[in-house]
């Protein structure tokens, strides 16, 4: 059988959706932790692009985060993490593709952002992007999880910039308003899996993790 190794780094958010898919999924693997600082020789031979997340499999290398879940979620069947109904399906894929394209960018953007003059169109996208979700968020029918009873890629798509969102506060004074209320149960509930427990760190540990983002002496 071919060994499954994840290369992966603490800070990243989008091997943290990795790290919690094989968490949900309990599959056994071997985890290498790449620091993005001083990136080894061997891994650029072995990644197209020298990033993590990276999974190898056998001989075969799968890179994105994305197609990384998707491919865990077809040759694992235990602990299904989308819908079998199609309809659902989409629209986690849907819900996916809105954080990749829409939500992250925004998260991403302010903190990495130096110049200042550029961030209020930033913050109004963000905030935006929280009214959405939100809206949601609250006409779900039953169900702690972002599609309703069962968690899924959603949740785990987009949990990681929530919880590096002490990084936006601390950094850029961007607080997640009191009046997402459904978003704070939602994260309430996430914070409560074990598989956020055994992955999570504190905002300390991502405060002091970006700082050298923030004050530019390295680019992300």
């Amino acid at each position: 059988m071919n060994t499954l190794k994840f290369y992966y780094n603490d800070v990243c958010p989008f091997a943290y959706r990795v790290r919690l898919a094989l968490a949900e999924k309990e599959i056994e693997h071997e985890a290498v932790i790449i620091d993005l600082e001083n990136i080894p020789q061997w891994y650029y031979e072995l990644s197209p692009t020298a990033k993590v997340p990276l999974l190898q499999w056998g001989d075969d290398v799968i890179w994105e985060s994305t197609v990384i879940n998707e491919f865990i979620e077809d040759n694992w069947q235990n602990n299904p993490l989308l819908p079998h109904n199609p309809i659902a399906k989409a629209q986690a894929r849907i819900w996916i593709e809105y954080c990749n394209s829409s939500f992250q960018p925004s998260c991403c953007g302010l903190v990495f952002e130096l110049d200042e003059s550029k961030h209020e169109p930033i913050r109004l996208a963000l905030n935006e992007s929280l009214d959405f979700i939100e809206a949601a968020l609250s006409s779900r029918e039953n169900g702690p999880y972002w599609l309703g009873e069962d968690l899924t890629l959603v949740d785990l798509t987009f949990y990681p910039f929530f919880e590096h969102a002490c990084v936006l506060s601390h950094y850029r004074g961007f607080e997640l308003s009191d009046k997402y209320l459904h978003i704070h149960q939602w994260l309430e509930t996430m914070q409560k899996r074990q598989s956020v427990q055994q992955n999570c760190h504190s905002p300390e540990f991502y405060i002091e993790a970006y700082k050298p983002f923030v004050d530019g002496s390295i680019d992300h």
